[in-house]
């Protein structure tokens, strides 16, 4: 298992002020990232009945979560050819502490996801591009994303995401069945979790 250390562009499931995405999830057998929890966690996914946003509207503005970390002004983007999440919950728009100022994200929740052919590239330093890949990437246990956008296919479907664009007419703000988008692309700028898993090992390189 190699343990995640919170370095220039590095994912401890939550990113850091000059990083990419941190996280803090808890260590399993396969695990090959365990970042430590950074302040309170998220609120868990309640499994309440889907709710619709008003057409045209978009995300209610909501806090950050208490001792919420710095993120870098710069989001990583994470890449694959789909991911499935669980308990899926679009909770709003939150401004998270950047190192001059703050970054509007889009935060949302769930009990489990899982990204196949996962790729998350961070800036690193030099200049080069910190990159972090595995077939498999699980994250679960009191779930939360926080991204600048988010593009993927539902149903074939293209979805656009972000914290300035009106929610898409149509699709509940709660989905407690699991739910797949392929070819997602997501600026991540934060990421906290209980237990994160690769399947295999994380690779990680310097481009």
């Amino acid at each position: 298992p190699r343990e995640a250390a919170p370095t220039t562009g590095a994912p401890t499931t939550g990113p850091t002020a000059t990083g990419g995405p941190t996280s803090s999830p808890k260590p399993t057998p396969d695990a090959s990232a365990t970042p430590g929890k950074p302040g309170d966690g998220c609120a868990t996914p309640k499994p309440t009945e889907p709710a619709e946003v008003e057409p045209g509207e978009p995300l209610p503005r909501i806090a950050a979560e208490p001792g919420q970390p710095r993120v870098a002004a710069k989001p990583s983007k994470l890449t694959g050819s789909k991911v499935t999440m669980t308990g899926l919950r679009f909770e709003g728009i939150v401004d998270l502490p950047t190192g001059d100022g703050t970054l509007k994200v889009l935060k949302f929740s769930m009990a489990k996801g899982v990204t196949d052919d996962f790729l998350l590239q961070a800036d690193g330093p030099g200049g080069k591009t910190m990159r972090y890949a595995t077939d498999r990437l699980t994250v679960q246990g009191d779930v939360a994303f926080y991204a600048t956008r988010f593009v993927g296919r539902l149903l074939g479907i293209k979805i656009i995401l972000t914290p300035d664009l009106p929610f898409p007419d149509g699709i509940p703000i709660t989905l407690p069945i699991p739910i797949t988008f392929t070819d997602p692309v997501i600026d991540l700028a934060y990421v906290d979790s209980d237990v994160l898993t690769a399947k295999p090992a994380l690779k990680v390189d310097l481009a």
